[in-house]
Order: structure tokens, then sequence, then C-alpha cells
């Protein structure tokens, strides 16, 4: 697997999920229903940014060159996506709705990809 290819489907990843957040909440967040409070729903939409801002990131840099700047969105992304596996099994563990499973899934191969591929393509100062 190459750089593009995990940063390019992060990337597609987060912005869906993003935009699903900002423009359908109560559709991308399994279980919740038309009666949700407006708070809830506009913190969901709040979360979006960080989902798109690291989906831009991520496209950006897909073509860079190995770099300390490449490097360290590598171990951004392999934190972030690391996390979310955590958390999303205990979501999924605890009574979450099946489907979570889905998105642990895909989060469980964005931080193998990272793993994988920046421990492959780290930049050397020689």
């Amino acid at each position: 697997m190459k750089p593009k290819f995990i940063l390019s489907f992060a990337a597609i990843y987060l912005a869906l999920v993003g935009l699903g957040l900002l423009l359908a909440p109560t559709y991308t967040v399994l279980g919740l229903d038309a009666g949700t409070s407006p708070l809830i729903i506009a913190q969901l939409r709040a979360m979006s940014d960080t989902f798109l801002g690291i989906a831009v990131l991520n496209w950006a840099a897909r073509n860079a060159e190995a770099s300390k700047a490449r490097d360290a969105i590598f171990l951004g992304n392999t934190v972030g996506f690391g996390l979310s596996v955590i958390l999303g099994a205990m979501v999924s563990l605890t009574g979450g709705m099946v489907v979570s499973w889905v998105f642990t899934a895909l989060s469980l191969f964005c931080v193998v990809g990272f793993i994988v591929v920046g421990r492959a393509n780290m930049f050397s100062a020689s």
C-alpha cells in the first residue's frame, strides 16, 4: 500500500463522516431519532469541523514527498484512528448497533494502514 492510497482513503472516509454530521446528524449517528435535543444536534454538527479539517489535511498531503511533516500527519492519523477503534469497540460491546462494527472495522483498516505505510515510508534525513 502506498502513502497516496491510505491518505486518500482516510480523506474520503473522514469527509463522508464530517459531511454526514454536518448535514444529517440524526442519520449519521445511529440510534438518534427526530426528537433528539437541538443542543445535541448542534454539538454533532460542531464536531464535523474536525473530521472535515483532517480530511482536507490528508487530501492535501496525499502527493507529498517523505518529510517530517508527512510523518507527523501519519502519526496523528494513527493516534486518531487508533482511538476510534478503541472507542468504537467499546460502543459496540456495550449495546451499540451492530452496524457500528462497520465503522470500527474501517477505522481499524486505517490505523493498520497508517502504521504499516508510515513505517515503510518514514523520512530519513541521511
